[in-house]
């Protein structure tokens, strides 16, 4: 048995697609586990907000919605797949594993997919083909061996440099993450024989990345699961002074986790937006 990576692009009647085109240069990226859909649109124009939340409304109903940061947006909605035409439901229907997130830019559909099978491939874009333009970006053959901690562990830390590795690694060895708190970033980086600014340069660096590629999920997982306690507060809303901190990044996370929408056990990976 081997495993298919296939990246392509799709262009057909869909909303989401279709929204992009309108909206040039802008990747939107979307997630869809957990009968939900989040959408991240990484803009802070009020005309183009309000442009896409129109088309967001028509596509489907808007659960909730908030600031990322200081340069994006979130909708999250109800998941619109039994609805509309989704890529989801024809990628799942193939026996094939759809890996988040699906990005939108200017007109098109950029998919990563996941398959054990290569003709289920074959079969995948002639589905496509039926709708509209698909066409092929990146196709490879993968060891089972990197299932499920090579791909893993690269979709989740593969944009991190040596460095910030090595600072994030030194700061759990030395016990800066416990708590309470057992060195200071001082003490660590005069044992790496760098500056204090320097080591926090790059320690903060690959925490904004690691958070960044596991907040999509967390806030999916929050809004799903409706259990007291794990719901954003309210100050998270749109519009709040103090939005919450920045997870705009297209090369979002990748996790062993549950089906968007059956709930059983299954692979969850994130792309990169390399080939937009």
């Amino acid at each position: 048995m081997s495993l298919w990576e296939i990246s392509f692009r799709v262009q057909y009647d869909y909303p989401f697609i279709e929204m992009s085109g309108r909206y040039p240069g802008i990747p939107i990226s979307m997630w869809c586990i957990w009968n939900r859909e989040l959408l991240q649109v990484p803009t802070r124009d009020r005309e183009v907000l309000d442009g896409i939340e129109r088309d967001v409304k028509r596509a489907g109903r808007i659960v909730e919605k908030w600031e990322d940061g200081e340069d994006a947006r979130v909708f999250m909605l109800k998941c619109t797949c039994g609805n509309l035409d989704s890529h989801w439901n024809v990628v799942e229907g193939l026996q094939c594993i759809e890996v988040p997130p699906a990005i939108y830019r200017d007109g098109w559909g950029y998919l990563r997919v996941l398959s054990f099978d290569e003709s289920q491939t074959r079969d995948m874009f002639r589905e496509f083909n039926k709708r509209g333009p698909a066409e092929l970006i990146k196709k490879r053959e993968l060891p089972l061996t990197v299932l499920p901690t090579s791909v893993w562990v690269n979709s989740l830390f593969g944009e991190l440099t040596g460095k910030q590795i090595d600072a994030v690694l030194k700061a759990q060895r030395y016990g800066y993450y416990t708590s309470p708190r057992e060195i200071t970033t001082e003490n660590i980086s005069k044992s790496l024989g760098i500056s204090r600014s320097t080591y926090e340069e790059h320690l903060r660096k690959a925490e904004n990345r690691i958070m960044n590629a596991l907040v999509p999920y967390l806030q999916i997982f929050t809004a799903a699961e409706r259990v007291p306690g794990r719901e954003p507060e309210k100050a998270t809303v749109v519009d709040h002074p103090k939005a919450s901190a920045k997870s705009w990044n297209p090369s979002i996370s990748a996790k062993v986790g549950v089906s968007k929408s059956s709930g059983q056990s299954g692979l969850s990976l994130s792309h990169t937006d390399a080939f937009l």
